[in-house]
């Protein structure tokens, strides 16, 4: 039986495709060929409902202790072995779940400005759907997603999610990072995960390919084929890396930037993470000022 040694549990957009595909590169790393098996968010109760999750949102792909641990047969004799699914850090129960597991797993989180990572959450929301950004309906005071109850807001309080696994694990076996710095150092940031996860620090992985980037679609159509679920999870384990990388090109290529968000709504949205913001700097030991705008 061959389990993980660690676990990237998001947040989501907030760079866990792409360190997904960084940490797959290297030689002493071995990932889950699926990622988001979101195996430690899965329960249900007696009548086969969901214990935590949306039918609409969320997904379950891995549901059983033997398919999950299928998902690391060719783990072989590698150093570190992972998967990364971003439902853990939303997910009360998973942290539990991963500690009754695997109590000896490292954790990986990223973090990322709650206001720009909600934003880009609704973009994503309304790729998958087929759907255009409307800056009349998407972008006011009232949209849905700007509500302090929308599923994209509440992702982004950080603190009481990220302190259940600060609270079952040992603060040493915890690695957070931030989406501001994988943007502004990739080579960087990476290489420290590396170093955290006890494989060769020096290897450098391929930067030039784009990962899940985000942004509005200027071809709706090609970006439904090239992110349906299905296809891909029937096609990606048996796509060459140069083959994948291609395809991450030609979307990247027909992804165009959204309207930035307007002053007053940013300000706005921002106040509502303001003391959340604090409660996450003091817990992971580092200043997310910046995130408020000072």
């Amino acid at each position: 039986m061959t389990l993980p040694n660690f676990i990237v549990i998001g947040a989501a957009k907030a760079g866990t495709t792409a360190l997904y595909w960084y940490l797959a590169e290297h030689p002493a790393i071995y990932m889950s060929p699926v990622k988001e098996t979101n195996y430690f968010a899965y329960g249900v109760d007696a009548r086969g409902g969901l214990l935590w999750g949306d039918p609409e949102v969320h997904r379950f792909g891995v549901k059983t202790l033997a398919e999950y641990e299928a998902l690391f047969d060719g783990a072989g004799s590698t150093t570190a072995v992972g998967e990364a699914s971003t439902m853990y850090l939303e997910c009360p129960q998973a942290a539990g779940r991963i500690r009754e597991a695997i109590p000896s797993a490292r954790i990986i989180c990223g973090l990322r400005d709650p206001v720009d990572r909600a934003y880009s959450d609704y973009q994503m929301f309304l790729r998958n759907r087929g759907r255009r950004l409307e800056p009349a309906r998407d972008l006011a005071p009232d949209a849905a997603w700007v509500r302090a109850d929308s599923h994209w807001m509440k992702i982004g309080r950080y603190h009481d999610q990220l302190a259940r696994y600060y609270d079952l694990f040992p603060r040493e076996q915890i690695h957070v990072f931030l989406f501001d710095d994988l943007q502004r150092n990739t080579l960087a940031v990476v290489q420290q995960i590396y170093r955290f996860l006890g494989v060769d620090p020096n290897f450098v992985p391929d930067l030039a390919t784009p990962h899940n980037v985000g942004g509005m679609p200027s071809n709706v159509l090609l970006e439904r084929i090239l992110t349906n679920r299905a296809l891909r999870a029937a096609v990606e384990p048996w796509m060459s890396t140069g083959a994948a990388n291609w395809f991450r090109r030609l979307r990247t290529k027909s992804m165009r930037k959204a309207p930035a968000l307007p002053p007053a709504l940013k300000a706005t949205l921002r106040r509502q993470f303001h003391d959340d913001i604090s409660r996450t700097s003091t817990l992971i030991g580092r200043s997310l000022d910046h995130w408020r705008g000072e």
